[in-house]
């Protein structure tokens, strides 16, 4: 798909998260970390990838009726049980054993095991 220009908010909202931030596909299958707004741009995107914030605010890619892409922020913030399942499966996928010891406890877990991930 290549780089998509998604600076457009959802409507009556701003697209202002905390970096870095976290991007996921819609069903977490892959994961990277984005130390900003200039990055991001560079990311693959679709309509449902996810971005969570280094605050732990998830916001969804979504499509408005003219086509154009926005991320919406989610009212809750991400639950970490849940990153930790996409997280172990995003390990699986690239071939890494033992994902099972794999645990997050916090957001700063989460990134560097991206960081870590992204490495391997």
């Amino acid at each position: 798909m290549g780089s998509n220009k998604v600076l457009k908010p959802a409507a009556g909202h701003s697209f202002a998260p905390h970096w870095p931030a976290l991007v996921s596909g819609e069903q977490g299958g892959d994961y990277a970390c984005v130390a900003g707004l200039d990055a991001l741009e560079d990311q693959r995107l679709w309509p449902g990838c996810r971005l969570v914030d280094s605050q732990g605010w998830v916001y969804l890619l979504s499509q408005a009726n003219d086509g154009a892409l926005y991320w919406h922020r989610q009212p809750e913030l991400v639950s970490l049980l849940e990153l930790n399942h996409e997280l172990k499966r995003y390990a699986a996928n690239l071939g890494v054993c033992c994902t099972v010891k794999l645990a997050i406890r916090t957001l700063a877990d989460a990134f560097a095991l991206v960081v870590w991930l992204e490495q391997q």
